[in-house]
């Protein structure tokens, strides 16, 4: 009796201790990760990509501090499906195509990326300002390398300007500039990074003289040739108009 007793007790126990620990690993696995809530088979199943099971008041991201770096997966996501199509400067076969280009790069749409091209702006005429005193040093004391220096210097800084200032004063990421005279676009056709950024610069004034698109001059000159004839022609008619008392001032 006693030794039946004796062997019986010892598997009894073993026989405990298994079904409570096997019962301790079933349910830490139908268990919340947040609130520690029973969870059901299926909900179990519904792993998050952090590691956990979560009830279903826990499941969404946002309620329970997923560790999960969602956005790093959406952009890569983006970035596969979405590859970034870079045209080439030598399949460019135009001068309007180039400013086309220009455009692309250089958005005005919305008012941080008007910011940023206005500092690109200031950059452009910081070169022109260089470029002309650079020539009248030359003319005026006939020295040729004056010329190259402020050249030198004008793009140094103009493309401070452009890229950099843009980074500490807005803060955006720099910039990144192409088809234009601050990019290596300006070695493969010079003229027409020029032509490309005069057109920017025109495109600019008118901004300004139409109050950001805000004025009854907005439509007449977005809509006519982008040319200094003909915005000063509209602008005198217009003062002309409101001089003599036809029209209301719209400025």
């Amino acid at each position: 009796m006693a030794e039946g007793g004796g062997a019986a007790q010892p598997g009894d126990g073993s026989g405990g201790v298994g079904a409570s620990s096997a019962g301790g690993a079933g349910g830490n696995d139908r268990r919340c990760g947040t609130c520690r809530a029973r969870i059901s088979l299926v909900e179990s199943l519904m792993k998050c990509r952090c590691g956990l099971v979560h009830c279903e008041k826990h499941r969404p991201t946002d309620l329970h501090d997923c560790t999960f770096d969602w956005r790093a997966m959406q952009q890569q996501k983006v970035a596969k499906e979405n590859p970034q199509v870079i045209t080439a400067g030598s399949s460019v076969a135009s001068s309007g195509a180039w400013c086309g280009q220009h455009e692309k790069y250089h958005p005005v749409d919305g008012v941080g990326r008007r910011r940023i091209q206005q500092f690109h702006a200031v950059g452009v005429l910081v070169l022109v300002a260089f470029t002309v005193r650079g020539v009248l040093l030359t003319v005026f004391q006939l020295r040729p390398l004056l010329l190259l220096q402020q050249l030198v210097m004008g793009w140094l800084c103009g493309f401070a300007c452009s890229r950099v200032l843009p980074h500490f004063l807005l803060g955006v990421p720099f910039p990144s500039c192409r088809f234009c005279i601050f990019s290596w676009e300006l070695l493969q056709n010079a003229p027409w990074c020029l032509e490309a950024e005069w057109e920017s610069l025109k495109e600019h004034l008118i901004f300004i003289i139409t109050a950001g698109n805000r004025n009854c001059l907005t439509r007449k000159l977005y809509d006519g040739p982008r040319s200094l004839p003909h915005i000063a022609r509209t602008v005198s008619t217009r003062l002309k108009e409101v001089v003599s008392g036809q029209g209301a001032c719209c400025f």
